[in-house]
């Protein structure tokens, strides 16, 4: 799975005993415990004096590890400052420079999903590769209408059940129930749009305008252009989307799904990369969309 590659870099890199470690994002695809295990690595790392400088959007693992913190703005240092500094900052004033907040908090789940707009139906999933069994689901019901979140360890099998869901898996077995009608894997692919885990999988224009449109019979240009403006990626129309950040290509496959006019919607991992604002705005479209 993705985060388990992350996990094997993070561990060849460790296994090369460098003076200077430089690490990009390296939980962007890592669930809580693979965080703590990295966590652990960076500071055995640090106990044998080794320098390591980290690129990252969630903060709240690095307060015991970091010694000092550089805030970037348009390709300049805008801030320098101990962490010890950094950690008094209020949560107002960490939202406002676009960051993620320094603590994990539990959000409330008490509120179930409302079914009688209808429901998916999936029947007896299962998928292997080569001979490693690696989806394998009773029978189960998903609230149609609902914002559904998917979640579990790395490995899990998340991706995979996704891949499926949306048709892409030919040799999947099982059955999908949409609207009463069963619907098989070619079914599914008209029903379905995916944001996948690494998006370069499916940007395929030579402008990020013209990847809003690609492939999309009719598009609604007025869309295009309001989605563009409100994932803050207007700036870049004419730019190649293999010129934009980890980030803005994410928001790039983010507003396809919103112009492409499918019913099934699906996100793997579609924060990852992203800062706490452009976050924000990918969870308000996610509401919108719903």
């Amino acid at each position: 799975s993705g985060g388990e590659k992350q996990r094997v870099a993070c561990a060849s890199v460790s296994a090369m005993e460098p003076d200077i470690f430089v690490l990009d994002e390296p939980t962007s695809n890592l669930d809580l415990d693979a965080i703590e295990e990295l966590k652990k690595t960076l500071l055995l790392w640090k106990q044998k004096g080794k320098t390591m400088i980290i690129a990252e959007h969630r903060l709240y693992w690095l307060k015991e590890i970091c010694d000092r913190v550089v805030y970037m703005e348009e390709g300049r240092i805008a801030l320098d400052l101990p962490m010890r500094e950094f950690v008094k900052y209020s949560a107002e004033k960490i939202a406002s420079l676009g960051l993620r907040s320094l603590t994990l908090e539990t959000p409330d789940f008490s509120q179930k999903a409302d079914t009688s707009e209808g429901e998916i139906g999936l029947r007896n999933y299962s998928f292997s590769y080569e001979k490693e069994a690696t989806l394998h689901m009773k029978d189960t019901n998903l609230p149609a209408n609902a914002i559904i979140a998917v979640t579990g360890h790395n490995g899990a099998g998340k991706s995979t059940f996704l891949r499926c869901l949306c048709g892409l898996e030919k040799k999947f077995k099982g059955k999908t129930i949409l609207r009463g009608k069963e619907k098989n894997h070619r079914g599914m692919l008209k029903e379905c749009y995916m944001v996948m885990q690494d998006v370069n999988y499916e940007l395929f224009a030579d402008s990020v305008e013209a990847e809003c449109s690609f492939g999309i019979r009719n598009p609604d240009q007025k869309l295009v252009t309001e989605t563009l403006e409100e994932l803050g990626l207007a700036a870049y129309r004419e730019r190649h989307p293999n010129t934009l950040s980890g980030g803005q290509k994410q928001r790039v496959a983010v507003a396809v799904s919103m112009i492409c006019g499918k019913n099934l919607l699906v996100f793997d991992e579609p924060t990852s990369g992203l800062d706490f604002d452009s976050m924000a705005q990918v969870a308000g479209l996610i509401r919108r969309l719903s």
